[in-house]
């Protein structure tokens, strides 16, 4: 069998959703995300095509993280393909994109118990580098006042101030869309120019996405009073019309597990992010 990988093109997304369709039966996501992958609307990075004898065997995106960093995802092999090598030589080329754009580390996500992502990861020179729990609230039923006096944040100096001076609890990376982020300068930067920080003053709310928008946003970050910032996100979010607001935070956050369940969140599932210092 002969392996080889090239960068995918709009032209191969009937090959790519059918790599997804066979690795992960019922889940759409790379059709849905075409543009964002395959012609880098709103992103930066490469979709990789793996073929094996000419056929489409696997996939996975690379991504520029707004620090220069690379985020692994998307990554897919037809069942008829596993076992056969394809993930590594995702992964290889992976790691040419990474040394090319001269990024200080790559990560990715997966399941806690997917020992296969897991240990190809590790393979790679990837370790454990945090876990988060992801709760979910239905919009669809939900009606929020909003409170007064939020306003978005325009000044990465004030951004600083609000989010790092209130980080404890919340780990070493920011969550949206199930994309791990280092916090710091550069991803403030990033969040102000998406209009993603909100601040009364006295609470802060890091809210919106990353990508697919229309599947709802995310509260990437928050501090002061919960009832208040949570108050103001799923007003916010229902009223673009948006079904589902997502929150993802550390596992030994109970208070905030417990408040989420008050709340009406439904528990998600729990994530680890591995990640590789280059």
């Amino acid at each position: 069998m002969e392996l080889t990988v090239r960068k995918a093109v709009m032209d191969d997304i009937d090959d790519l959703v059918m790599i997804e369709d066979s690795a992960i039966p019922g889940y759409s996501y790379v059709y849905d995300d075409r543009f964002f992958f395959l012609e880098q609307q709103g992103n930066k990075g490469e979709m990789v095509l793996v073929e094996a004898d000419g056929k489409p065997a696997g996939m996975g995106q690379y991504s520029v993280m707004p620090d220069g960093s690379g985020w692994l995802e998307c990554l897919r092999v037809h069942k008829d393909y596993q076992h056969h090598g394809v993930g590594k030589l995702i992964y290889r080329r992976y790691l040419e994109l990474a040394e090319e754009s001269g990024a200080p580390s790559i990560a990715m996500f997966t399941g806690w118990k997917n020992a296969a992502s897991r240990g190809l990861a590790e393979l790679n020179g990837l370790s454990l580098a945090g876990a988060y729990t992801e709760y979910v609230l239905d919009l669809k039923d939900i009606k929020r006042d909003m409170p007064a006096g939020f306003r978005a944040v325009e000044s990465v100096d004030e951004a600083v101030r609000l989010i790092d001076e209130n980080r404890a609890g919340w780990g070493n990376f920011m969550v949206l869309n199930r994309t791990f982020m280092h916090y710091g300068i550069d991803l403030y930067a990033w969040l102000i120019d998406h209009h993603m920080i909100y601040t009364d003053g006295e609470n802060t709310v890091v809210l919106g996405c990353r990508m697919l928008e229309e599947r709802g946003w995310y509260i990437g970050f928050f501090s002061g009073n919960a009832d208040r910032c949570f108050a103001f996100a799923e007003a916010m979010t229902a009223e673009k019309g948006l079904p589902e607001l997502t929150v993802s935070f550390p596992p030994e956050r109970n208070d905030l597990a417990q408040f989420c369940v008050n709340r009406g969140y439904r528990a998600n599932g729990e994530r680890i992010v591995m990640e590789r210092i280059l």
